[in-house]
């Protein structure tokens, strides 16, 4: 019995999300994909700066922008989504060395010897829920829950950390119970005066809510 030639459609989705650039071949048009960088520590902005100017890349790094408790104060901070990765579309065959030993970027990343393209439609997606004209930022408003811990960052139990008891939605307040004086009280403050103790928006963040989080 001879052997059906047609790939099986593993075979055929195996071929989709990788090859080996040691296979491919010159001599065809640009084959523009979506790649991963990884990025040097805290360099994100120097690879995005010299892939843009250098090479006119088409590059995607989405930043949330979020407010944070500190000893001083409320204080906005701003972090890559994902830090240490950037996303690139660029013919590989073209530009991989090019992009490899760019500034502040570390390596395309890859398994082995095959290299992994982004599927455009996930980027796409990720793409989709940043604002528009945000520079490619999510702006995170903090939620305060019931029994969560938060730190009081105005008014006269600034720099307090407390636990939150009750919300009063109608009234912009919220109930903490606090230690103040050697003992434990619970008090009223309004909640714009308080903010989650968490050092990041999503930082326990189970991975169901975020993906509701993002469709909402």
């Amino acid at each position: 019995m001879g052997t059906d030639p047609t790939p099986s459609s593993g075979a055929a989705l195996d071929e989709f999300l990788h090859f080996e650039p040691a296979k491919l071949e010159e001599g065809n048009g640009p084959d523009l994909k979506w790649f991963c960088l990884r990025i040097a520590p805290k360099q994100e902005h120097i690879a995005i700066t010299h892939l843009r100017k250098l090479f006119a890349l088409e590059v995607f790094c989405p930043r949330l922008r979020f407010q944070k408790a500190t000893r001083t104060g409320r204080r906005w901070y701003v972090e890559a989504l994902f830090p240490s990765y950037i996303f690139a579309r660029f013919d590989y065959l073209t530009h991989h060395r090019g992009v490899q030993y760019c500034a502040g970027v570390s390596t395309i990343v890859h398994f082995g010897n095959k290299i992994i393209p982004i599927p455009d439609s996930a980027v796409r997606e990720l793409q989709s829920a940043v604002p528009a004209g945000e520079e490619e930022m999510i702006t995170i408003t903090p939620e305060v829950r019931t029994g969560e811990e938060v730190q009081v960052v105005e008014g006269a139990f600034a720099g307090l950390k407390a636990v939150v008891t009750r919300i009063m939605p109608a009234r912009q307040r919220v109930a903490v119970l606090l230690e103040f004086l050697g003992r434990l009280s619970e008090t009223e403050v309004p909640v714009a005066t308080v903010l989650p103790t968490a050092r990041h928006p999503l930082e326990g963040v189970p991975e169901e809510a975020r993906r509701g989080r993002r469709r909402s």
